[in-house]
């Protein structure tokens, strides 16, 4: 089955300075939209490792889609368009239409009194700054920084801004509508339980791992509501429904009863 991959870069998500909360909105609405995440990823703002994790990521047969935050700001160690271009062997290129479109921005915030000078600084050319042969350059309406999609190795990579209201702005309304329409949705059951051993259920969810690969089974216990919940993921609704149906019944036998739907 073809998954995405997510890639959040930045030394403050690494450091634990900040909370990646970009990774965790990607992959839910990559969930809903029926694109399922194989992988999340956290690299430091280094060249090197993101070229690194790039070329990993293509290597991936498995991956299809790759999603990339963080690092196309306009100070010094914002490095990822740059790094993606060692990565795919391009040139790092001024693009055009990026950099008229933050001119007109700079324009706009001096004329309201926002920013001294309506000329460029070097940090503004720097966030026009992209790798060669986009196949596609978003906007950002929320921010400067751009967006935009690259093509390698029969895999599409998004590369968007790590400010999450910019990268939220992007994926909504320039992304999602042009990107992932073909996507099938996941059906998501639970079954929820009170008082149960996680351990017991092991065996069973062991045998289901070999026998229904295409339903995927995980246990989550609340150590504080003494809860413990099953849940079942899987493309076709018929078979996470029976194996949701073999859980109960199963269950039943260790001795605990589920919860009423």
């Amino acid at each position: 089955m073809p998954t995405s991959s997510i890639v959040a870069i930045g030394d403050e998500l690494v450091g634990g300075f900040t909370l990646d909360t970009n990774s965790h909105w990607i992959a839910e609405r990559l969930r809903i939209l029926g694109y399922p995440v194989k992988r999340v990823s956290q690299i430091r703002d280094r060249p090197r490792e993101i070229v690194d994790q790039v070329h990993r990521e293509l290597a991936d047969a498995e991956v299809t889609d790759i999603f990339m935050s963080g690092g196309l700001g306009p100070t010094p160690d914002d490095r990822t368009f740059a790094a993606l271009a060692d990565a795919l062997d391009k040139e790092l290129v001024i693009w055009e239409e990026t950099r008229a479109r933050i001119e007109r921005r700079v324009q706009r915030m001096h004329a309201m009194g926002l920013l001294e000078s309506p000329e460029l600084t070097e940090g503004n050319l720097r966030m026009a700054r992209i790798p060669s042969g986009p196949a596609h350059i978003f906007k950002n309406r929320v921010g400067m920084a751009p967006g935009a999609v690259y093509e390698a190795s029969g895999k599409r990579i998004f590369v968007l801004p790590g400010v999450p209201m910019e990268m939220k702005g992007i994926f909504t309304e320039e992304l999602e509508p042009q990107f992932l329409g073909g996507g099938s949705a996941a059906t998501v059951r639970e079954v929820r339980f009170s008082f149960a051993v996680e351990a017991k259920f092991y065996p069973l969810m062991r045998e289901l791992e070999e026998t229904s690969p295409d339903v995927s089974v995980g246990s989550y216990p609340n150590f504080e509501t003494k809860e413990l919940v099953i849940r079942c993921v899987g493309l076709d609704p018929k078979r996470v429904e029976e194996i949701l149906d073999v859980i109960r019944k199963r269950s039943r036998e260790l001795g605990f009863t589920p919860q009423p739907a």
